[in-house]
């Protein structure tokens, strides 16, 4: 996974940035700080998304994903969810950030990270196949090509550390997984301890005075990137319908579109069209820690 960041001299004029410059990296954000969920039933980090309640409070229109932050005493937890045929092979191929920025900025400066899936044009492996067979055509890419994940951040703060999807035993206590659940969605799902995040702060005494920005960074395709017909969980169908709407403490949203399983270059994304699928995108979403009260 790259870690994607922004700089802009500072030499240059304000008003010319804002007319003249422009990324390719789309941001969508709250202005609110709504509290994050407290769980109602206790959460299991699988890659299945059964204990969440539905709908998610969050919505991405132009990347057509829903997500949820919540917490209880002893783990921030944080969901994402998408139907969407092309922005699951996006996530899967293209390979995904989560940040956050417990001083509640909506920046990857000071943040701790986990990168899973890994970006394919940094894998290792691939690379080795791609030279030892220059002229094969592109393979496509599945979660069970997808074996490591980075922890950006923890400990020193330039520390990065890869570990193996199979393996929770980080010394941080990080736990995440990735899977399609029986709906055809894609679900991913991190649970960070609180004690990692504060490790100052005294674990018998409540979080809630504290607040946290959530980064969600997906990096575009490559342009060679092969996306096979009914791409999804079990194969799926070869076009399938993306969308959702988004209500409640994060704020609102919609989106509503056909997705179809073609190689890049035919087919649309729910949401922002195919040419979505190239761009990088960014979603941060800031939060107040709940006064969790054990309800099970």
């Amino acid at each position: 996974m790259k870690v994607s960041s922004f700089a802009y001299s500072a030499l240059l004029v304000p008003l010319v940035i804002a007319a003249g410059c422009s990324s390719s990296r789309s941001s969508q954000s709250s202005d609110n700080t709504p509290t994050s969920t407290a769980p109602q039933q206790p959460i299991i980090i699988d890659g299945l998304d059964s204990e969440w309640a539905k709908p998610l409070p969050g919505f991405s229109k132009t990347e057509n994903f829903g997500y949820e932050i919540a917490n209880d005493a002893q783990n921030l937890y944080i969901l994402i969810s998408t139907k969407d045929v092309l922005e699951q092979q996006k996530m899967i191929q293209g390979g995904m950030t989560v940040w956050i920025n417990t001083k509640s900025d909506k920046s990857q400066g000071g943040a701790v990270g986990i990168g899973y899936p890994l970006d394919s044009r940094n894998d290792p492996d691939r690379n080795l196949m791609n030279e030892a067979q220059p002229n094969r055509a592109p393979k496509s890419v599945t979660l069970q090509d997808k074996k490591d994940y980075a922890l950006y951040g923890f400990g020193a703060a330039s520390e990065v550390g890869n570990f193996d999807y199979a393996d929770d035993s980080n010394p941080q206590g990080i736990k995440m997984r990735m899977d399609f659940n029986n709906t055809g969605e894609l679900i991913y799902e991190a649970s960070i301890p609180l004690t990692t995040l504060y490790p100052g702060h005294n674990p018998n005494s409540s979080y809630a005075a504290k607040s946290i920005a959530v980064g969600i960074f997906v990096d575009g395709l490559p342009p060679n990137a092969n996306i096979p017909r009914g791409a999804g969980g079990n194969g799926g169908p070869a076009i399938g319908v993306g969308g959702g709407l988004g209500f409640g403490s994060f704020g609102s949203g919609g989106g509503l579109g056909l997705s179809i399983g073609l190689p890049l270059g035919g087919g649309g994304g729910g949401g922002g069209g195919k040419n979505h699928v190239f761009k990088d995108a960014e979603v941060w979403q800031v939060v107040q820690l709940n006064n969790f009260k054990k309800g099970f």
